[in-house]
């Protein structure tokens, strides 16, 4: 049951009577009580922060700018409530993921993305984050899946029918996905950068896909941009099954052949251009080849529906105090 108190609960912090510092300044307060766990006003505002500069980013009208952010971290509180509460059934569980496992999952994800290690920490520090904390994040979130592959999943079942079916209605995106080689030239957007210094580097980058455009080799172009990362290789990437890639580049790349540049993107690396080494259009899956992916497309069109209404019945049975 949901309860909502208007008093304010201060934490005890260690020798003293309240949270106030010697000038009276309030150090930190309870805002929720889950079960037997707490959320204070500090894990509130660090979760709430970078949403909250993106919305003073827009610079709307001050009480406008007031009532997002209050709606915003209602919102947060909202979804921190639900992580204790899930955070709580893994303990119960007692589900455990290992450290091999946080570093595939990593690893995955940067193939996914085309992140080297020095990309995804240069992305990590503009959101104020470390490495040590975005490995507990990942690792938060490996355990949540089996905590829903647990509650949830396992309680759904999937027919070869449903699988057939599936297969039938979609066998355009079974044709072949294939493969691509790709090069890369990246400008990376400084963290305090002008909205000057943005556009500078994007007419820079039009300037440079121009030139690709009109046939100076792409690998001559990466070189001339040694901040790019793989520069001196040509801004050599490799080669990706298509099925890897992230999908804002997988669109980029629709209809492209070899000698092709993408659009300029604007992703969380920074700026970045894509040129087509080589592309392979690939061979058609069977049914056999993709049924267990299939099977995981249709878990994932109930699964989220059924979670909610776990997560729901599961905060109903529960003792949560918000605290204003």
């Amino acid at each position: 049951m949901t309860v909502l108190l208007l008093g304010v609960s201060a934490i005890i912090l260690g020798g003293g009577t309240d949270a106030r510092s010697e000038k009276g300044v309030m150090i930190d307060r309870i805002v929720a009580q889950v079960n037997d766990d707490i959320i204070t006003l500090y894990e509130l505002n660090r979760k709430a922060a970078p949403y909250i500069r993106r919305v003073k980013a827009m610079a709307r009208p001050l009480d406008e700018e007031r009532r997002m952010i209050y709606e915003l971290r209602e919102k947060v509180l909202n979804q921190m409530v639900d992580e204790k509460l899930t955070e709580q059934e893994i303990q119960r569980y007692n589900i455990r993921v290992s450290e091999e496992t946080i570093d595939k999952t990593i690893e995955e994800m940067k193939k996914r993305t085309l992140m080297t290690d020095q990309q995804l920490r240069a992305s990590l520090e503009k959101e104020g984050l470390s490495m040590e904390e975005y490995r507990e994040r990942m690792k938060n979130q490996v355990l949540r899946v089996r905590l829903v592959n647990r509650e949830v999943k396992s309680k759904i079942v999937i027919t070869d029918e449903d699988i057939r079916a599936y297969y039938e209605e979609h066998r355009e995106d079974y044709a072949g996905s294939g493969s691509v080689h790709l090069r890369q030239i990246l400008l990376t957007v400084p963290p305090m950068a002008s909205e000057a210094d943005k556009q500078a580097l994007r007419n820079k980058m039009d300037q440079i896909r121009q030139r690709a455009m009109e046939g100076t080799p792409f690998e001559t172009l990466a070189r001339e941009n040694p901040a790019s990362p793989g520069a001196a290789d040509g801004g050599e990437l490799g080669t990706f099954q298509l099925d890897d890639l992230a999908p804002q580049i997988l669109e980029a790349l629709a209809g492209l052949q070899a000698g092709d540049v993408t659009e300029v993107l604007e992703t969380g690396q920074g700026l970045q251009l894509f040129y087509v080494e080589a592309r392979d259009t690939g061979e058609g899956k069977s049914l056999e080849d993709v049924s267990a992916e299939i099977e995981d497309i249709l878990y994932g069109e109930i699964v989220n529906q059924k979670f909610l209404t776990w997560l729901n019945e599961l905060r109903q049975r529960s003792h949560i105090k918000i605290i204003r």
